[in-house]
């Protein structure tokens, strides 16, 4: 399920083990820069926006290589919000000094529990800022709809930062629909079938 970027510099395809380390690389590449400042925010961020998917969804996480073969950017996904609460919910109070009871809040605020219903996926995607505007973006979001509509899955959505004006323009332009909005967060959905 390959694609290539216009220049066919890159190639689009899933996820490999051997890709882990520079997942974590773009993750921190493209987190506020907080991570640089304080360790326990850098794993937070680490599990939350790279590690979870990559041990517990690699099936459905897709790369944007370079001609080494090297990952430029990610989109990783889970398909079932219902095992991705069962899978990450238990991480959450050790890393953040939660009880259970805030983790679980915690947990559906930030995954939209409103909208799990009709988008029962999530995404997240990641490119190093110097491979922005190549069309990375929009090449690893058709692997992965496609993977997602072939395994059977009805929507999907995500969360962007409400002050992310260039993400929230790429997510409209893509197609996604706005589910809701806060002060902080912009949440997107789009149906699959």
């Amino acid at each position: 399920m390959a694609t290539s970027s216009g220049s066919e510099r890159f190639t689009v395809r899933p996820y490999q083990k051997k890709d882990r380390e520079r997942l974590r690389e773009i993750c921190l590449a493209t987190a506020p820069k907080k991570v640089y400042e304080d360790e326990a925010f850098r794993e937070r961020i680490l599990l939350m926006y790279s590690d979870y998917y990559t041990a517990f969804e690699s099936a459905h996480c897709f790369v944007a290589a370079d001609e080494k073969d090297e990952a430029v950017g990610y989109v990783i996904s889970a398909p079932s919000f219902r095992r991705y609460r069962f899978k990450f919910l238990p991480l959450l109070p050790r890393l953040f000094r939660l009880s259970h009871s805030a983790a679980k809040y915690w947990l559906f605020r930030l995954c939209e529990k409103q909208h799990a219903k009709e988008y029962p996926a999530h995404l997240h995607i990641d490119i190093f800022p110097a491979y922005h505007r190549l069309g990375l973006g929009t090449k690893m979001m058709d692997a992965l709809m496609l993977h997602l509509k072939e395994i059977g899955v009805k929507g999907v959505m995500l969360g962007c930062g409400a002050k992310n004006l260039g993400g929230n323009a790429f997510y409209e332009a893509y197609g996604f629909t706005c589910l809701s909005r806060t002060a902080d967060t912009v949440c997107w959905g789009m149906k699959l079938q």
